[in-house]
């Protein structure tokens, strides 16, 4: 959920985004969600707030969004990411943990109503998993299974709004 103290700052004509994300893979599959109106899987997270450290946002996230306790492993990768979604463009800088979620043993796919909107929650098998659909690219199954040492990772401009115009086009998902 984003509240008032979510750090995502307007700077001209762009938002400013400070965001963390879970890798959770259980029993061979990778934990992504979407909204409705999305044609892109992503990492589940959220914004960070002020004075919050990433790793209990990650905490706070996941017990928002999935009602669950989850456990924070080791951090992954730093991104910094631009792009644009919604007609508007962002600067994100996303840190990415590993996730355990030691409470869930369904790995069916599941919805959850967030504030005015749903999630959309999906175990994607990861030898199956197919770049193009998930955001940012470059969650990729090599980098799953071999994510030893912490990664930079720098992401030019990808424009995510076409991606939504294709699914309105195509009347839903």
């Amino acid at each position: 959920m984003n509240g008032v103290s979510s750090i995502c700052l307007p700077v001209e004509d762009a938002l400013f985004n400070f965001r963390v994300a879970g890798v959770s893979v259980r029993n061979g599959k990778l934990l992504l969600h979407r909204t409705p109106t999305d044609n892109f899987w992503s990492l589940p997270g959220g914004r960070v707030d002020m004075f919050e450290f990433s790793k209990e946002t990650l905490l706070r996230e996941m017990l928002e969004e999935i009602g669950q306790k989850v456990i924070v492993g080791k951090l992954l990768w730093v991104v910094e990411n631009f792009f644009e979604y919604n007609k508007i463009k962002h600067h994100e800088i996303g840190f990415y943990y590993q996730m355990e979620i030691p409470d869930i043993n369904d790995q069916r796919d599941f919805v959850v109503q967030e504030d005015d909107s749903e999630l959309l929650f999906h175990w994607e098998n990861i030898e199956n998993i197919d770049p193009g659909s998930i955001y940012p690219e470059f969650i990729t199954t090599d980098l799953l299974l071999n994510s030893s040492s912490i990664r930079h990772i720098t992401l030019d401009f990808k424009n995510l709004n076409d991606s939504q115009e294709k699914m309105a086009n195509k009347g839903g998902s």
